[in-house]
């Protein structure tokens, strides 16, 4: 269907003609032209710009094109839009991002990290949510590099969200009680979730594609889904946070209260952290051997070992070097005192609150590495 060279890698597509703009996608992408799915039919050799990008992933770079060519509905995957010819003046940005997508896509081939890739499906039709579990089965190796949770609806949707953290969020427009663009915007305003990449998918055609996309949406994809190029676009997204030089960096917290262990994992996978968390010593060790942690999170004040005994075993008897953190909330001298004979990297009180301790965990794990 298209250039033999063309990259099948999904891009957000903002297009500009006079006083019309478009959010919408494309792929293909080739040093000279891109597809973008679109309803819109504008003659041939209209000019336009053209701005191409990938949340997190492709910064934003903007580029002047014309209409090469209209391109009907055809069979499953292709879906109608036009090509887009880029102007000469846009040749060397057009090439450098197309380098820019191949090295990007060549990287999923490459060994990674075993870090798991975390996809929040919100649909409400079964067949749907089966269709993208079974094509995940199939493009993925192994199936576990990326999960897949669903929710059927924005409550469903919104309860997994506080609970857990995801890499991406797929939203359908059309969900009972609560539409997509109503949860996108919600999210949005959440801190926690604000910069967690969201593609909308809808059957609702503009309306749902300037609904979603208004409401804070990186990416819209009209139903039916190129759902191979969707796939393939995970799949290098994955791939892409998986690597070594991108993994996930995991802190492992010690604390007997299932109450600061729950609003600690929570704040800091909203920071884009992994966390293993522990409420007594042997889930500690065996998390601790089988997790690899790169930063330790420990109470001073536990039921079976004080937390800087702890911290001064790791460091003289097991030989470890990764950073150790004493966080309590006895008084801070004898805090600070504990966490000097402990050797410990620091200490943080549990009341200078969440924000202080993933600043601290953060600078911690920026000077480690």
């Amino acid at each position: 269907m298209g250039d033999a060279d063309a990259v099948r890698f999904l891009l957000r597509a903002e297009l500009r003609c006079s006083d019309q703009v478009l959010v919408s996608s494309g792929f293909e992408l080739t040093e000279q032209t891109i597809f973008v799915v679109t309803d819109w039919h504008p003659a041939v050799d209209t000019a336009m710009s053209v701005r191409l990008s990938f949340p997190k992933v492709i910064e934003p770079v903007e580029l002047a094109a014309r209409v090469a060519a209209r391109r009907a509905a055809g069979g499953p995957g292709e879906p109608a839009g036009v090509v887009l010819a880029f102007d000469d003046a846009s040749r060397e940005a057009a090439a450098a991002l197309a380098a820019q997508v191949r090295r990007l896509c060549a990287g999923a081939s490459k060994p990674a990290e075993p870090v798991t890739y975390r996809v929040l499906l919100v649909e409400d039709n079964g067949l749907i949510r089966d269709m993208f579990a079974f094509g995940l089965r199939r493009s993925f190796q192994p199936p576990s590099a990326v999960v897949i949770d669903h929710a059927e609806d924005a409550e469903h949707a919104w309860r997994k969200l506080q609970g857990a953290h995801y890499d991406l969020i797929i939203v359908d427009y059309f969900l009972p009680s609560e539409d997509g663009a109503s949860l996108i915007a919600r999210l949005r305003q959440d801190e926690r979730l604000a910069q967690v990449p969201v593609v909308a998918i809808s059957v609702g055609g503009r309306p749902a594609r300037d609904a979603t996309i208004s409401a804070g949406a990186d990416l819209f994809l009209d139903k039916p889904l190129a759902l191979h190029d969707f796939l393939h676009t995970m799949r290098v997204l994955a791939r892409r946070e998986r690597a070594p030089g991108n993994r996930r960096r995991t802190v492992l917290v010690l604390d007997d209260s299932p109450l600061v262990l729950s609003v600690t994992r929570f704040a800091l996978e909203g920071a884009g952290l992994e966390v293993a968390v522990a409420e007594d010593l042997a889930t500690f060790e065996r998390l601790r051997a089988t997790r690899s942690p790169d930063l330790i999170l420990l109470d001073v004040q536990m039921p079976e070992a004080f937390g800087d005994d702890i911290a001064s075993t790791l460091r003289g008897w097991h030989g470890v070097r990764v950073p150790i953190l004493l966080v309590s909330s006895i008084e801070e001298s004898e805090l600070a005192r504990r966490a000097r004979a402990a050797e410990a990297s620091g200490y943080v009180r549990k009341e200078a609150g969440m924000s202080v301790l993933i600043n601290r965990c953060k600078e911690l794990l920026e000077n480690a590495a």
